[in-house]
């Protein structure tokens, strides 16, 4: 299981590494903010081994970076 939140964390990063934060407007740069609060605290988490709480915020984090880089 930790290779599949690691997993989603990479994919979380690499569609934000994408993602022009200046150009974005008030509301999405509000979940590009939380986006990364949920990967800091999914590693954060991971590092806790508490891998339900570590993939669920991973999952979060995943799919507001899905949503921004298809914008």
């Amino acid at each position: 299981q930790e290779k599949v939140i690691r997993d989603l964390l990479a994919r979380a990063a690499r569609n934000l590494s994408r993602v022009d934060y200046r150009r974005l407007d008030a509301d999405a740069r509000t979940q590009y903010d939380q986006a990364k609060r949920f990967a800091t605290q999914a590693e954060e988490a991971l590092g806790a081994k508490n891998l339900p709480f570590a993939h669920n915020l991973a999952d979060k984090a995943a799919t507001l970076a899905a949503q921004l880089a298809g914008r």
